[in-house]
């Protein structure tokens, strides 16, 4: 169970880094973006422009960062021990999916943009099972020596 929950942590930090790079190299925001706002990029001032792709550009370097933990974490883990990681990498990978997405359900929930709030909800389950797995993980190997 141990190193199933530390690939599937592999998994989520993989695809965090690459969703995360994805948001950072745009030029402009997505097409459900445009929908929530209710104008398309071009149709924005060079002022908002500016302002939105800093805003995001932020949030993508936030999930570029957490991808990139949570990856070099469970690599760590599955080459050594994962006990230096127990709390961390959870907290990282686990943490931030739940923070942006809260913020996709803000996006959801209040402007017509249909922001791709599944994928949040997917991430979550999944780092969360990845999570109680390694607890459990940790705890069968201890009480195997």
């Amino acid at each position: 169970m141990l190193k199933a929950s530390l690939w599937l942590f592999v998994v989520l930090g993989t695809v965090l880094l690459g969703v995360g790079l994805v948001y950072l190299t745009r030029g402009e925001f997505m097409p459900y973006h445009s929908r929530a706002l209710q104008i398309e990029w071009s149709g924005l001032s060079p002022n908002y422009q500016g302002l939105l792709l800093g805003m995001l550009r932020g949030l993508a370097a936030g999930q570029v960062i957490a991808g990139l933990a949570t990856l070099l974490m469970a690599v760590a883990s599955l080459r050594r021990s994962a006990r230096p990681y127990l709390v961390l990498l959870p907290v990282v990978c686990l943490g931030y999916s739940v923070l942006i997405t809260y913020a996709t359900y803000i996006v959801a929930s209040r402007t017509p943009g249909e922001p791709p709030l599944s994928f949040g909800v997917i991430t979550i389950l999944l780092a969360g099972a990845a999570s109680v797995m390694l607890q459990v993980g940790v705890r069968a190997e201890a009480s195997s020596r």
